[in-house]
């Protein structure tokens, strides 16, 4: 990185654009050139735009465009510096375990239509329902059931909703179930009017991580 700040103080500046372009390009030159972490890098090289004087970089061709050298450059070799630093702040993307999806035997029986509905979800199996185990604050874990799966999302369908005590308490244990496994929760209704009604308890109870479809019988 000393063949910038040599580069800055030797090499002639002719026009604002080659001085732009100049000192941007002496960065990536040096960068190549370098096994060093760009981490590193950057400080270097901040450094060394920072550290050039107008004298430094305009002694060849005056004071004037030593100034105008100053005024212009520097902000092309942000720019560079910049994105550098960014490469510094970015973190390695977090990757996930797929989702443990359990599978418990289903016990309810019922002739009633509700029954019917959640039984013909998307990814649903005959007499089984589909589980996440919920972590509870002495550290046990619980089974929370749903009605089916699609892809990275699980489906609970709900024939009719109301904003009961039961039916909060239950919106809530889904959310923080789904959060434990950063997963995306569907409910499911069978009509508009029940997705409004959907919509409104789950806004009511601060719930973000569960939406809200039409999904017909």
């Amino acid at each position: 990185m000393t063949g910038v700040h040599g580069a800055l103080t030797t090499n002639r500046v002719t026009t604002i654009r080659n001085a732009g372009g100049g000192i941007a390009g002496m960065i990536d030159t040096a960068i190549a050139a370098e096994d060093t972490p760009a981490r590193i890098q950057v400080s270097r090289a901040a450094e060394a735009v920072a550290n050039a004087s107008a004298r430094d970089i305009g002694r060849a061709t005056g004071t004037v465009a030593g100034n105008v050298a100053l005024t212009v450059a520097p902000g092309a070799a942000l720019s560079k510096a910049s994105a550098l630093r960014t490469l510094r702040l970015v973190r390695p993307r977090i990757t996930y375990a797929p989702p443990q999806i359990g599978w418990v035997k289903e016990v309810v029986r019922s002739e009633k239509p509700w029954k019917a509905y959640n039984d013909s979800a998307i990814g649903s199996r005959a007499g089984r329902a589909p589980t996440l185990m919920r972590t509870m604050a002495d550290g046990s874990k619980r089974p929370v059931k749903f009605d089916g799966i699609q892809g990275d999302y699980v489906i609970d369908r709900k024939w009719s909703v109301r904003d009961m005590p039961r039916a909060r308490a239950q919106s809530l244990r889904r959310s923080e179930v789904l959060a434990q496994h950063r997963l995306i929760g569907i409910w499911e209704v069978p009509t508009p009017a029940q997705r409004t009604k959907a919509l409104t308890l789950l806004k009511k109870m601060n719930v973000t991580n569960i939406k809200v479809k039409v999904a017909k019988p």
